[in-house]
């Protein structure tokens, strides 16, 4: 017997004690209520603490993901020995309309995942790679299906250890088309309603008060006339004989224009004008 036989063989043997007690172990959507769990093409597994308790230091842990349609598929292909079991449903084609709808990705080394080290913070997000092209990429999920999970414990030459149950089927939300998303007024909610009425209605009122502050502003403007000065004293200038011919800069216009009718009389006090 050869030492892949004995693997296999102790790995049945513990997967039927665990059985018999009534333990349960199957991939979980992690318990952290995030808003992106469950997307149109991605889901938050909780990482596999505790699926599988053997010791086998080689051993790596990988998931199957795919539609709940095809568990039977892969079961059937695993339990047929077939001998590459990593490269069953490669990735960039496992969901065409003549493939088998699943595909296998790496989780990490069964070391990785001890039961004193578990923790509900920790988590595999499936479909992390989105569109990838490696055969055991983590390439995203179909939308709109039902999809399934398992976990794989596989030894380094691709020999399965032991494997999980299924997961409960997860239904992924169906994308919709950019053109039959209806952008009217029917499909605003009541709240967003109100919020553009109120504030089209204080923008409108605004716009009001400039328009009567600047009608307030014009009218104001013509009513006002410019103050005139009149029957000011005028003061004459004096010169020295030297600049009497020439145009001095600080020339009174209202003297200038009235100068045929200046009199003495007219700027001196009374007393003096009749002394003059």
């Amino acid at each position: 017997m050869n030492i892949n036989a004995v693997v296999r063989l102790m790995s049945l043997l513990s997967l039927w004690m665990r059985t018999g007690e009534g333990q349960i172990f199957q991939p979980e959507l992690t318990p952290n209520t995030f808003l992106a769990r469950i997307t149109s093409n991605t889901v938050m597994l909780k990482q596999p603490y505790c699926v599988f308790d053997q010791t086998c230091p080689d051993c790596e842990i990988w998931l199957v993901a795919g539609l709940c349609s095809a568990n039977a598929i892969f079961d059937a292909q695993v339990n047929s020995s077939t001998p590459n079991i990593l490269s069953l449903s490669p990735y960039p084609t496992a969901f065409n309309s003549s493939s088998n709808n699943f595909f296998l990705t790496r989780v990490g080394l069964l070391s990785d995942f001890p039961c004193n080290l578990s923790s509900n913070d920790q988590y595999f997000v499936v479909g992390a790679d989105g569109k990838c092209s490696g055969i055991n990429c983590n390439g995203e999920l179909p939308d709109g299906f039902s999809v399934c999970f398992k976990y794989l414990l596989i030894y380094t030459n691709e020999t399965l250890v032991n494997s999980s149950n299924w997961s409960v089927n997860i239904d992924l939300p169906k994308l919709l088309n950019l053109h039959n998303i209806n952008d009217g007024l029917s499909a605003r909610s009541g709240a967003m309603v109100v919020i553009t009425s109120i504030l089209c209605a204080a923008a409108a009122l605004l716009l009001l008060l400039f328009f009567i502050m600047l009608c307030i502003t014009c009218c104001t403007k013509k009513e006002s006339k410019e103050i005139s000065v009149t029957n000011s004293i005028r003061i004459p200038r004096y010169d020295t004989h030297d600049l009497k011919n020439r145009v001095h800069p600080y020339d009174n216009p209202a003297y200038q224009s009235d100068f045929k009718n200046y009199s003495t009389a007219n700027t001196l006090p009374k007393d003096a004008a009749q002394k003059l």
